[in-house]
This record gives C-alpha cells, sequence and structure tokens, in this order.
C-alpha cells in the first residue's frame, strides 16, 4: 500500500506544481486555444508555450501515474501484491527519466518499483 500512496503523492505533486508553474496557461485551455493545432513537425520540437503547458499538466505522466498508484494501493488494500511487471515496469521508466532528464524527481519512482518488487518477491517466497 504505501508504493502506491508513494505513487499518488508523486502524481499530485507533479500535477499541482506543474498546474501552478502553467496557471498562466490554463483559461486558454478552456477557450479551446489547443484545438485544430496546425499540425507541423517542428511542433514536436518547438511547441507553443500553451501546448507545452498542456504537456507538463494534463497531458503528462502524472494522471496515468496516479491511477497506477491508487490500483497498486487497491491491491494492497486487498492483501494482494501486484505482479512484479509493475514494479519492473515503474523502475525501467523512472530510471531512463532520470537518466536523460536531471536534476528531476525521477528517481524517485524507484522508490515505490523497489517496494514493489520487494514485496513481489516475499509473495513469492510465501507461496514457494
Amino acid at each position: 500500500m504505501w508504493a502506491g500512496g508513494i505513487l499518488v503523492l508523486l502524481a499530485c505533486l507533479h500535477l499541482s506544481s506543474a498546474a501552478l508553474l502553467s496557471a498562466d496557461h490554463l483559461p486558454g485551455w478552456f477557450r479551446g486555444e489547443l484545438w485544430f493545432f496546425p499540425p507541423d513537425p517542428d511542433d514536436l520540437a518547438t511547441p507553443a508555450p500553451n501546448v507545452g503547458a498542456f504537456w507538463m499538466v494534463w497531458g503528462s505522466f502524472g494522471v496515468p501515474l496516479g491511477l497506477v498508484g491508487a490500483l497498486v494501493a487497491g491491491y494492497g488494500r486487498r492483501g494482494q501484491v501486484p505482479p512484479p511487471y509493475v514494479g519492473v515496469i515503474v523502475g525501467f521508466w523512472a530510471l531512463t527519466s532520470a537518466a536523460v532528464f536531471e536534476p528531476s524527481p525521477f528517481a524517485l519512482g524507484m522508490i515505490p518499483a523497489v517496494m514493489l518488487l520487494i514485496a513481489s518477491r516475499k509473495r513469492q517466497a510465501m507461496v514457494a
């Protein structure tokens, strides 16, 4: 359950801090400024500020990370352990992201990843 709680906390911290940093763009999103964005290959390399801000907040990893955390916590409340691949994928994502984008809090994702892998290993040992 702790691993799930940490993932939810990281997601909430990311979403709230990114939303505060992008607050000037929020009204424009709801006015439709992102609609019918003209597709151009350069838009991926140098997005407009309001588009980049969107990808930092709602389009980011924050919402799915919170969902994964909630699912992990739900497993814990039922006395279950998520499959080991959840810890492996969270760890891989955290390590590769931290390797290409530092300084950042991506490395903190290793904490719940290791917790999940330890819990999975303990569960396997109990079953065997």
